[in-house]
Formats: C-alpha cells, sequence, structure tokens
C-alpha cells in the first residue's frame, strides 16, 4: 500500500454508480492520505467538479445516462488540469484508445484489485507532481532569463542558459566582429548642470532608442559604459553584411539621438551643447567570459574594440567615423568623406579613416 509521505495530499473524485466500489476506493485512498470524494453518477460529478478542481478523477466508462468519458470530457472544461483513469470492466483496444484520445492518463480493467488501484493512483499522482515541477521550472527559467536579457543581449543571454560546464568555464573564440562605439559628446559638461535624476531619465530614453536601432540591424548590444554604448555586429549571430548593418545603425541612432536631444532643450538649453559621435571598426576580435571566478563579464577584446573607441572620442558631435576595414564594403553603398589618417592614442600606428555623411 502507498505510505503517506511518499506523494502530497491531493483531492481525488471517485465516479461509479456501484455505490460499494465507489466507497470502497474512497476508504482505499483516504487511508493513503488524500481528499475523496464520490459520486455516482456524471451529473453529480459535474456538480461536484463546478464546486472543486480536483487533482484526480477515477470514473467508471459505463455510467447510466452520461458515459465517463464524456463525464470527463466535461471535468476537463471546467479544470483542465484534472488527470484521468477510465474503470471499465469491458476493456478493448478500441476503448483505450478513445480514453487516451480523450485525455485520461490511465485505464484499469474491473473488478478493481485495491493494490493495482493504489499502485495506478500513486503513479498518476507522482507524473502530476512532476509537471506541476515543470511548470515551476519553467516559469523560473522565463524569469532568470528575462532577468538576464535586462543585463545581457538576448543572444548572449541564450549563450550563457544554454552552456553545460559552468559559466567560468564558458569557451570564447577569436572572430572577425564589426565594432561600433557611440559616446555622447559634452556629457559630463551636461551632468553639472542637470539634476542626477534627469540626467538618469535622459540616459535612460537614449539607451532605449539604440538598443532598438541595433536590434533592429541584428546587432548585439554588449553593453553600456557610462554614457556609452558597446555594439556588436557579426557575432554571437552571423550577418550576411555586418559593416553595411553598423554604419546603417549608426545613421539611424544619430538621427534618434537628434530627435531625443531637441525633445530635452526644451527643458534645458544645455541638451544643446551635446552631441553624439560613433566610431565603427572591424577586425580580430576575442569574443567570451572575460573575468575572475568571482564576477565574469561575456564581452570582447582586441584592438578594433579600442580603435573604435578611440575614433568614437575623436568625433565632433553628430560625426560618424569608420576605418579601412568597414569602408571597403560600404563605399558604394554611403556617401563618405575620406579624413587624413590619425594617430590614436595607445596605438602604435596611424590609423586611416573615413567619416560618414549623412
Amino acid at each position: 500500500m502507498v505510505k503517506k509521505s511518499q506523494i502530497q495530499c491531493r483531492k481525488i473524485l471517485v465516479i461509479d454508480d456501484e455505490v460499494m466500489v465507489a466507497d470502497v476506493s474512497k476508504s482505499i485512498l483516504t487511508h493513503t492520505g488524500h481528499q475523496v470524494c464520490c459520486a455516482y453518477s456524471g451529473e453529480q460529478a459535474v456538480d461536484l467538479a463546478m464546486e472543486t478542481c480536483y487533482d484526480l478523477a477515477i470514473i467508471d466508462a459505463m455510467l447510466p445516462g452520461m458515459s465517463g468519458i464524456e463525464t470527463f470530457e466535461i471535468i476537463k472544461q471546467i479544470c483542465p488540469h484534472t488527470q484521468g483513469i477510465l474503470l471499465s470492466g469491458a476493456l478493448n483496444v478500441n476503448m483505450i484508445m478513445m480514453a487516451m484520445e480523450k485525455g485520461f492518463s490511465k485505464v484499469l480493467a474491473k473488478p478493481l484489485q485495491i493494490a493495482a488501484l493504489t499502485k495506478m493512483v500513486q503513479a498518476t499522482l507522482i507524473e502530476t507532481e512532476l509537471r506541476e515541477k515543470n511548470k515551476v521550472l519553467q516559469k523560473q527559467m522565463l524569469q532568470m532569463r528575462s532577468l538576464f536579457e535586462q543585463y545581457l543581449s538576448p543572444e548572449v543571454t541564450s549563450i550563457l542558459m544554454n552552456q553545460q560546464n559552468t559559466l567560468s568555464k564558458t569557451t570564447g573564440g577569436v572572430q572577425e566582429i564589426t565594432i561600433l562605439f557611440a559616446d555622447i559628446r559634452n556629457f559630463t559638461l551636461l551632468i553639472q548642470h542637470l539634476p542626477l535624476t534627469e540626467a538618469q531619465t535622459f540616459l535612460t530614453n537614449y539607451f532605449d532608442m539604440v538598443a532598438d536601432i541595433i536590434a533592429s540591424w541584428h546587432g548585439t548590444l554588449d553593453k553600456f559604459i557610462g554614457d556609452a554604448a558597446l555594439a556588436l555586429f557579426g557575432a554571437p549571430e552571423p550577418l550576411t553584411s555586418p559593416n553595411l548593418a553598423a554604419v546603417s545603425a549608426a545613421l539611424e541612432i544619430q538621427k534618434g539621438f537628434e530627435v531625443l536631444r531637441n525633445q530635452w532643450a526644451l527643458k534645458s538649453d544645455f541638451f544643446m551643447e551635446i552631441g553624439l559621435g560613433i566610431g565603427i571598426s572591424r577586425g580580430p576580435i576575442y569574443l567570451g567570459n572575460v573575468g575572475s571566478r568571482r564576477r565574469l563579464d561575456y564581452t570582447v577584446i582586441g584592438a578594433d574594440v579600442n580603435i573604435a573607441q578611440r575614433l568614437a572620442s575623436e568625433t565632433t558631435a553628430g560625426q560618424i567615423l569608420i576605418t579601412d576595414s568597414v569602408y571597403s564594403d560600404v563605399a558604394d553603398k554611403c556617401t563618405i568623406q575620406e579624413e587624413k589618417t590619425r594617430s590614436l592614442r595607445g596605438l602604435e600606428k596611424t590609423v586611416q579613416i573615413y567619416s560618414i555623411i549623412p
């Protein structure tokens, strides 16, 4: 016999027009720790189901009036999570198949044997518990993914959540990646004259706009750094034309920034002092986990990351600067002006750069 401690207490409805069978079943199952009610017709069972949602219904197939299968269909409409065991003294293949199609978990032949009934009820309720635990886990996974995606891109979230090893062992690799770095010019001046709460609201509006545009061009937002944004094109998700996507996103971001700045300038003239500079470069980049066992960052490392950041800091407000590695793919698709080669801070060689003309 099933021990009370094996499964939690459940609500069970026994439906059988044979009063003795129903009452004996109730006695047996109550002894195992469950709350059991009896109904002696399909109509009575439906009335009870309207009042209480049962975890399990044990139903005789040959009820007077409404059949056992018809009764179970109505109960499932009232309470979809109710499991069912069909009892019959004349089981055949057709009845078993129909029972499975109508949602019964199991079928059991009559006359009932106590051991067989308790074993089948136990198995069915264990399946119910596993199903409920699985739903809880799925909900927790969705909540975790939602939380991750507030700090990481959806692409990176998928990589980390699907990783079989520990996150500290997540492997990275070197890939050809296009890097976009967008930096607000004169933002330090702005926050000296603006309440910090307003500065935070402005940055939230700005970052929302940047994130939406990058996603629309199938880029990956790597991180926000102060008032700057770092985005990747071509990884972790491959793109056919990552350079063109990055430049297109940059042009759209500049337009969006101008609209946002003009809106905020109605509140403070200091917003007219800021602008947005964007640098774009492409080259071999390491993409993967960087950090310690205590604190990891899934990010990019490479010379072209630094070049894109330096270019953004070299721009005037509203300017988009690109390197040779980007120019070759977009030269015939954008209006471009060649700039003088520049020595960028921290780099040994000068860099040939170009300016995208909106």
